[in-house]
């Protein structure tokens, strides 16, 4: 056997290896999502959703799609030791928490979700460290834009969060699809919902934001990112409203509040 076939066959196994453990981080019986659906159903839906989502788009721009659906799937995880302090796991009538917290309070139990869910993640052994790191990317240096107004204060930095802003495209694709997914969710319930200008709207803010200064990618790439992200969510939010209308209230809605925060 040649040398240069010897490395070809290693590359293989490596790869085949890989691509299974994927496959068992995505298994519905692996303890680590057992435990993520019993304690945080809401965001364990929510991650569901956006690995439904991020799939559709992977397979445009031909990325590993197995590597972007598990990245999708765990990106929160991290929100398991503080579950009701997140919106997606309210039900009906449960008072919100954070009305009896500072905002500082309720800034650094939000914003901590993402070093938990790299510390859940870097103790099991079967997640690869690129997979951990492009989660560790998905809220950036992001600001909670709700927290921040509610405090009064005039210096933006103190609510924002403290991570790596993405430095590839996986990254990049997990924190637009987070954010339009979770507004789009919150629109769609009161008939405000165009999918089209939430994500326009959303990927400029993150632009103008400089969210996105450490991805290099080709235009063509996020012109590829939106058309699968709007026929993605045209998928999953099926409801139809007047889009003329809808648009001005979506452009007004994330103005105001510069984004969902999650």
């Amino acid at each position: 056997m040649t040398e240069e076939r010897a490395v070809s066959i290693n590359l293989e196994d490596k790869e085949s290896k890989e691509s299974k453990d994927l496959q068992l981080l995505l298994d519905p019986s692996y303890p680590l999502l057992q435990r993520f659906r019993d304690k945080c159903p809401g965001t364990y839906h929510h991650s569901q959703t956006i690995s439904g989502i991020v799939e559709g788009i992977a397979l445009s721009l031909n990325l590993n799609v197995l590597k972007m659906k598990v990245i999708a799937t765990y990106h929160d995880i991290g929100k398991t030791f503080n579950p009701k302090y997140f919106t997606e796991n309210h039900i009906e009538d449960d008072e919100d928490p954070h009305l009896k917290l500072l905002p500082s309070m309720s800034y650094n139990i939000i914003t901590r979700h993402v070093s938990d869910s790299v510390m859940i993640l870097i103790n099991d052994h079967k997640f690869p460290r690129d997979v951990i790191e492009v989660i560790s990317q998905h809220h950036g240096t992001s600001i909670l834009q709700y927290f921040f107004d509610k405090s009064g204060k005039g210096v933006e930095d103190t609510f924002r969060y403290k991570t790596t802003k993405p430095t590839g495209l996986e990254a990049a694709i997990l924190m637009i699809v987070d954010r339009v997914e979770a507004t789009c969710r919150s629109l769609s319930s009161s008939n405000k919902f165009d999918p089209a200008c939430v994500i326009d709207k959303t990927i400029n803010l993150l632009l103008d934001d400089g969210q996105l200064d450490e991805v290099v990618m080709k235009l063509g790439n996020l012109k590829a990112i939106k058309n699968a992200l709007l026929k993605e969510l045209e998928g999953v939010f099926s409801k139809r409203v007047d889009y003329d209308k809808a648009k001005i209230e979506v452009i007004s809605e994330i103005d105001l509040d510069g984004g969902i925060d999650e």
